[in-house]
């Protein structure tokens, strides 16, 4: 279950529990496989620790990652001992493997979490989270000598200590469709309007249907920004058709014309800032990878983008609602429960490399909503490679957009049928909540996951955008 291989295991989640100064995860791992296996559930070369596991709480929008030493970066919790030979031992058969991993506390009101790792297997969603009846214990090795078949073997737990960093991020998230975007980072929400609506070609003054598209934002604005955190920043953008100069001097003169019309409709509530810069940003590729013009990058790259920050909510709010992106970003809803498989494939289609022998065969399950967003879920398989399939690198790494450019699965997007609303990948700070195709040997399967933000409630399917592939309908189940 490493970069470096599929290697069975069977994970059983005991418990989420909240103590009085960190969350710890408790689970007990032991592998299938029927010869001693090797277990890379941290990251390095060597791992020995249990770094990969994630908490995420998809209603309140925060990920929380494993508590680590700064100096070695080692999770804390549960380690393997390390062999002679430098490497850590490996999983013996039939021996079952109690495991803590240890995370920052959990808000009081955080009820369930999603357990969503960096391997390859689908998150565990709705798990509760309890108040712990103790602290934390440091344990020693078991006996001396290996396990054997049908013990419970305890390898050593380590409590956090010294210099610790502790993660917790917040989820981003890109909703595009034909006329805008919506991105957000956080407390701060940003809607990009293509240029192609508000002004005729070359132009800076607002054309006969910007008042429309205007109009939609400014009460978005006035719903969502706080105005006691201002400004309000209204930025120009162009693609690279033209000089630099001439390109500058148009995106200023555009946000200013968007200003003043916000400013209009918005009253003296706000304060307002104005920037052009003119071609330097793009979002999208200005030409195609082999050459030649992309209409559709220098689309989405003639833009004016609108950011503030969003008003806080009440604390005894529970339930939130996510940009309406024109009424393209659904509510969040409750805690998934917990589903052992999301279903039978609904598509297929094989992925070809370069080299033809190359091929991986892909699986689409259905979808599902978790609190504020969409689980897709994929068997992925070597069909035909020569030697062992090496994902160096991600093979469905892709660049539509310079939001999920660096996502293991940014050639993958959902997009509604009836609003051509997009949905990317779901962001973390750099990373995405999604985790990764591991090496296969041929006929070999992993199970791939990626989050997405959701669509309104009454959407029972979208369509899979497969970057150069095929276009498959997918349900979305309750």
């Amino acid at each position: 279950m490493g970069y470096y291989s599929a290697e069975p295991f069977k994970i059983d989640i005991k418990g989420v529990e909240r103590t009085s100064k960190l969350t710890v995860l408790r689970m007990e791992i032991m592998t299938t496989a029927n010869r001693n296996t090797k277990g890379d559930f941290g990251y390095g070369s060597v791992p020995s620790d249990f770094a990969r596991f994630r908490l995420f709480d998809p209603v309140g929008r925060k990920v929380y990652f494993t508590l680590r030493a700064k100096s070695g970066d080692e999770a804390f919790g549960t380690r393997h001992t390390m062999e002679g030979n430098g490497f850590p031992e490996d999983f013996v058969p039939g021996v079952r493997y109690p495991v803590e991993v240890y995370f920052p506390l959990l808000p009081a009101g955080v009820e369930a979490v999603s357990v969503v790792p960096d391997l390859p297997m689908g998150p565990m969603t709705g798990i509760p989270v309890a108040d712990a009846a103790s602290e934390p214990v440091a344990r020693e090795r078991g006996a001396s000598g290996r396990p054997k078949a049908g013990q419970v073997f305890q390898w050593p737990v380590v409590l956090p200590e010294g210099d610790v960093w502790s993660g917790v991020s917040d989820v981003n998230e890109l909703v595009e469709t034909p006329k805008r975007t919506t991105l957000q980072e956080g407390a701060k929400e940003t809607i990009g309007l293509r240029t192609d609506v508000l002004f005729a070609f070359d132009q800076a003054e607002l054309g006969a249907k910007a008042a429309a598209v205007l109009d939609e934002v400014a009460e978005e604005t006035r719903r969502r920004a706080d105005p006691a955190k201002p400004p309000v920043a209204i930025v120009g953008h162009t693609d690279t058709k033209g000089e630099d100069a001439y390109n500058q001097t148009l995106s200023v003169r555009r946000a200013e014309a968007v200003k003043e019309y916000l400013a209009a409709k918005l009253g003296a509530g706000y304060r307002y800032v104005t920037e052009g810069k003119g071609e330097s940003t793009p979002i999208a590729k200005n030409d195609k990878p082999g050459g030649g013009d992309n209409p559709e990058g220098r689309a989405r790259n003639r833009r004016v983008e609108i950011s503030y920050t969003i008003k806080q909510q009440a604390p005894d709010v529970t339930t939130t609602t996510g940009p309406s992106a024109g009424e393209v970003r659904g509510p969040t809803g409750p805690n998934a429960p917990f589903r052992p498989d999301p279903g039978a494939p609904v598509a297929d289609f094989t992925w070809t490399f370069a080299n033809k022998d190359d091929r991986l065969k892909v699986e689409v399950l259905p979808l599902y909503r978790d609190g504020a967003y969409l689980v897709a879920s994929f068997d992925v398989s070597a069909v035909r490679t020569n030697m062992v399939f090496v994902p160096a690198p991600a093979p469905f790494s892709g660049w539509e957009h310079e939001f999920s450019a660096a996502a293991d699965f940014g050639a993958f997007t959902l997009e509604d049928p009836a609003t051509k609303a997009r949905y990317h990948p779901l962001k973390m700070a750099t990373e995405f909540v999604e985790n990764h195709v591991p090496a296969l040997q041929t006929g070999e399967k992993s199970r791939a996951y990626v989050y997405y933000p959701a669509p309104p409630d009454d959407r029972t399917s979208l369509t899979l955008r497969v970057a150069n592939g095929p276009s498959p309908s997918v349900p979305i189940t309750r």
